[in-house]
């Protein structure tokens, strides 16, 4: 089952999470996943909520991770991985093994800014799940410099790819072999799922969660945003659109949905700060009366000392 909670900030989505993992864990092993700078906070959350036992049955893991986890019990986490010199250095031998096909980089240059910029672009495909045949498409389909640049792209992609396989594996490909190895690895049978503090998820990243969906007992997705329906370009389309996907993903596989949407506020918040919340993004001007507290102006003398003063 997929189960979408949906709320403003402050109602309290984390603190049912941590809650339900901390009651449910003596019946079913609970695993909460969490983009990699939040897994701390996230730990440390969860056994303040379970206590120190709420580790034996109950953790909290990033993709990269969890990745590590699955391939130690179905294999691949010893297999040698590249590091960033050694993806330059690749990079360099794809180049050399195609630059007599390559129509808008004749002459590819070497210096390591160019390599950098290739490995960029590389790391764009695989994460958006574009591989070099679907560039060899896209490429007959589009005319001119656009369409040789593609053709080129592909070359040095499917060269980089090939030789990634005799010499080590690319770290941005371990989410795709996530995806695989869960293919015929059954690791979360019987676990209850859960996801939160993500906007969006990657083409890799939804490849492992359609995975999950198949095996687990329950997947549980927590997004910032007031309702499913909304205007296209306010503040919560980007997680209004993620939880599009994910209910589009479940029908595809056959997994029931449930989608509670929390209105209310879990911790009174300071007055000033909850109308800024709730009209910072608005289109209408709405005016603090009085003086409001937790709100404080701070004007910048640059964009560095705004940053600076967030910090």
């Amino acid at each position: 089952m997929l189960k979408l909670l949906l709320g403003r900030a402050g109602t309290g989505k984390t603190t049912e999470i941590l809650g339900t993992m901390a009651r449910e864990g003596e019946r079913r092993p609970q695993l909460l996943i969490v983009p990699e700078q939040h897994s701390h906070d996230a730990e440390r959350q969860l056994c303040a909520v379970g206590g120190n036992g709420v580790s034996l049955c109950a953790e909290v893991l990033s993709f990269t991770r969890l990745a590590s986890r699955v391939f130690s019990v179905a294999g691949g986490l010893a297999e040698p991985v590249l590091d960033a010199g050694g993806r330059l250095l690749l990079m360099d031998v794809a180049l050399k093994a195609v630059e007599d096909r390559l129509k808008v980089y004749v002459r590819p240059s070497r210096k390591p800014p160019f390599l950098t910029q290739l490995a960029a672009t590389v790391d764009e495909c695989k994460g958006a799940n574009i591989s070099p045949e679907r560039l060899f498409e896209v490429a007959g389909q589009v005319e001119g410099e656009s369409g040789d640049k593609f053709y080129d792209l592909a070359l040095i992609c499917g060269a980089y790819e090939a030789y990634c396989e005799q010499r080590g594996a690319d770290p941005r490909d371990k989410l795709t072999r996530l995806a695989q190895a869960l293919t015929t690895c059954g690791w979360f049978q019987g676990r209850d799922v859960y996801l939160d503090s993500f906007t969006d998820f990657t083409a890799q990243e939804r490849q492992v969660l359609e995975q999950i969906l198949k095996q687990a007992d329950s997947v549980t997705v927590a997004l910032t945003c007031d309702s499913l329906e909304g205007g296209q370009e306010d503040v919560f389309s980007p997680a209004r659109r993620t939880a599009h996907k994910l209910l589009s993903l479940a029908r595809q596989l056959g997994v029931p949905v449930e989608v509670e949407t929390r209105m209310e506020p879990s911790v009174q918040a300071a007055k000033g700060i909850a109308q800024i919340e709730k009209h910072l993004f608005s289109a209408r001007e709405t005016s603090l009366s009085g003086c409001p507290q937790g709100v404080e102006l701070y004007r910048a003398l640059s964009p560095y000392a705004e940053v600076e003063r967030a910090a």
